[in-house]
């Protein structure tokens, strides 16, 4: 399914989306495969698949120990293509690879694309690639029909902002914050302003991640945006051997996001 019927089908239903991280290969491939399809069935939207890196920059402590222990079990693009291709038969929801840049050169910018058509991948999300260079990997990926996600925060110009909206697709990946991946007790004040004015202006869907863990969040995130992206949450929950207590935790965010909790 592509990322915009997904989000189409839930406006007609008047919800909103609810898109988990999962590092792959985490704490072993057949684990994330298999999660993933728990995920579809307690309601989940879409399913982010991180590529793990060597140096995930943008990633907190939570997400670094995941990739690197990934890592240390031998997985890669090709164990992870070989995922998705799995995948196809198991899910009907989207799922996108989530990835840092260097493993996606390595492997050769079409050659990618091709992989990601091939393997039912609908979206990419590269964390250190700048709008500016994206030209390329957009250029391949559209070819396939596949969405390059765009970031942006409240610390984009206006300038840079008009700019990004008009190439968009699939989603804006809006980060709460400044700083790396987390959860966080509270969120910045002016956050749900600037949700505001960006629904104001943007025709993509506009996606909330970072630092999102609990329901009182997601409660005032709904008001402006059209999903939420939970990672850290999640790939805590996974570390702790948590798997019970995070699927019902996620049918309840599931449920204030759809305003459906009593």
């Amino acid at each position: 399914m592509r990322i915009n019927d997904k989000f189409n089908e839930l406006k007609k239903q008047g919800k909103k989306s609810l898109i988990v991280y999962l590092t792959a290969g985490f704490p072993d491939i057949m684990f994330t495969e298999n999660f993933a399809v728990e995920l579809e069935k307690t309601g989940v939207d879409m399913i982010e698949i991180g590529v793990p890196f060597s140096d995930p920059i943008a990633d907190g402590p939570i997400l670094q120990h995941t990739n690197q222990l990934s890592l240390e079990k031998g997985t890669n693009l090709k164990s992870i293509f070989s995922l998705c291709e799995r995948l196809k038969a198991r899910i009907s929801i989207p799922y996108l690879l989530m990835s840092y840049y260097n493993p996606v050169y390595q492997f050769g910018i079409d050659n990618f694309a091709k992989e990601c058509f091939q393997t039912g991948v609908s979206g990419i999300i590269i964390a250190d690639l700048p709008f500016e260079e994206s030209g390329p990997l957009k250029d391949s990926l559209k070819t396939y029909g596949i969405d390059l996600i765009s970031f942006l925060t409240f610390t984009t110009s206006e300038r840079r902002k008009e700019k990004i909206l008009k190439k968009s697709s699939g989603f804006i990946y809006y980060i709460s914050l400044a700083g790396v991946t987390g959860p966080r007790e509270q969120l910045p004040e002016r956050l749900m302003d600037d949700l505001k004015s960006l629904k104001e202006i943007s025709h993509t869907p506009v996606a909330v991640g970072f630092g999102i863990s609990y329901a009182a969040q997601v409660k005032e995130i709904k008001k402006y945006a059209d999903g939420v992206i939970m990672g850290s949450f999640v790939m805590k929950e996974i570390i702790d051997n948590k798997i019970e207590e995070l699927k019902k935790s996620l049918i309840s965010f599931r449920e204030e996001l759809n305003g459906e909790s009593k």
